[in-house]
């Protein structure tokens, strides 16, 4: 990366208070390469959201294992607790519909 480059990208990560991940690096390299790395393309870069940075939900096993098949894979488990929630909030919106 040319210093210029490098600048923007130190100026980015303290504004935004991040690092990259090495797939950010790896693609602002090919970029730099290339010549079409600036400023605006590593704060895009930089502010995408990473896989690890998702919020997740947790919920301990034994609170919600009783109520599934002892043969349930994790998947079958997490497909259902999600096709039962569609379900509820498709309910919630009926209902909503119906009080206006």
């Amino acid at each position: 990366m040319a210093e210029k480059e490098q600048q923007a990208l130190l100026e980015t990560m303290q504004a935004e208070d991040c690092t990259p991940s090495l797939a950010q690096a790896q693609h602002m390299k090919k970029l730099s390469q290339d010549g079409k790395l600036n400023g605006d393309v590593i704060l895009g870069i930089m502010t995408e959201e990473k896989p690890n940075q998702k919020e997740k939900l947790t919920i301990r096993k034994e609170r919600i294992d009783k109520f599934f098949p002892q043969d349930f894979s994790e998947q079958q488990k997490e497909d259902l607790l999600v096709q039962l929630l569609e379900t509820w909030y498709r309910r919630k919106q009926r209902e909503r519909d119906h009080e206006r």
